[in-house]
């Protein structure tokens, strides 16, 4: 029986390489988003082709001389914000579609918090694909969390380019 591959999480070697894959992850986004090409997507986001290759050069496929993104890859991500029946806590994500369900499901948690709980309960007995983590859909707990702080700034778990 083969032994499951291990994911061990990307440390980068300084804060200039986090931003740099930040930013590489931001223009893939954008790419799939707005149906971009890479020389179109870096210069909006003021980076480089080398730099994209280099960071999600996986989720790329070489059109004519430029880049067009895959539908869905699946590259470790960095760190991005979870919220389960422990808390509030940074996990490692593998692949787009796990990162989109994370992003899918805070925008419910969001939803449920301004009166709105129908998404939300298309979480329920729901898990994060590759992971034993269940989504935590408990509204009044959710509620609970909010007031004592817990939930500051959850759109944090995107990033849409650097700061300038």
């Amino acid at each position: 029986m083969a032994r499951k591959r291990r994911i061990r999480p990307h440390k980068p070697r300084s804060v200039r390489e986090r931003e740099d894959e930040l930013d590489a992850f931001a223009v893939l986004a954008r790419m799939r988003r707005e149906n971009l090409t890479a020389s179109q997507a870096v210069e909006i986001e003021s980076t480089t082709i080398p730099n994209l290759e280099r960071h999600v050069g996986a989720a790329l496929k070489k059109r004519g001389k430029d880049y067009v993104a895959l539908p869905s890859d699946d590259l470790l991500r960095p760190p991005m914000r979870f919220l389960d029946a422990k808390g509030v806590r940074w996990i490692d994500v593998r692949g787009s579609k796990a990162a989109s369900l994370i992003g899918y499901y805070w925008n419910a948690v969001g939803a449920a918090l301004n009166g709105e709980p129908r998404d939300l309960k298309k979480f329920e007995h729901t898990f994060l694909p590759g992971t034993k983590l269940e989504f935590f859909t408990n509204l009044k707990a959710i509620r609970h969390l909010q007031d004592a702080g817990e939930l500051e700034g959850i759109k944090e778990i995107y990033w849409h380019g650097r700061r300038r």
